[in-house]
């Protein structure tokens, strides 16, 4: 007998960080409406980072197929890209980066701190009460 082997990636479930991601997100969003008597889940808002390591197509992607059969099957996830910023402790000079070259932008020192670009924050989910 033959081995066979079915890839994820095949199904669109090459991202299962983004998976698990969404799982968790879905949780919280579900757990919320249901807390506060809502009957469906309309739209959820997030803020994602640019240094968080998830890719917004594969979040989507699994949000959508988890969400099916509970109170946000009809939920729309609206994703916020977050730059990164980073403030210079030298001159409190903040500097929006797109690669990891940390150096701040108005003295030139690298004795920079982040300062956003990493979250993963729900911002607002809004539901149906009625």
């Amino acid at each position: 007998m033959g081995e066979t082997v079915f890839s994820l990636s095949q199904k669109g479930w090459g991202k299962l960080h983004e998976a698990s991601i969404a799982q968790s997100l879905l949780d919280i969003v579900i757990e919320t409406a249901s807390e506060n008597k809502a009957k469906f889940v309309k739209s959820v808002k997030i803020d994602i980072g640019r240094l968080a390591a998830i890719e917004n197509d594969a979040l989507m992607f699994a949000f959508d197929a988890l969400k099916e059969g509970t109170i946000a099957e009809n939920a729309r996830l609206y994703i916020n890209d977050v730059p990164i910023v980073g403030r210079c402790n030298v001159c409190s000079f903040d500097s929006e980066y797109e690669s990891f070259d940390f150096c701040c932008k108005n003295c030139g020192s690298y004795d920079v701190i982040l300062i956003s670009g990493e979250e993963l924050n729900i911002k607002e989910i809004e539901v149906e009460d009625e």
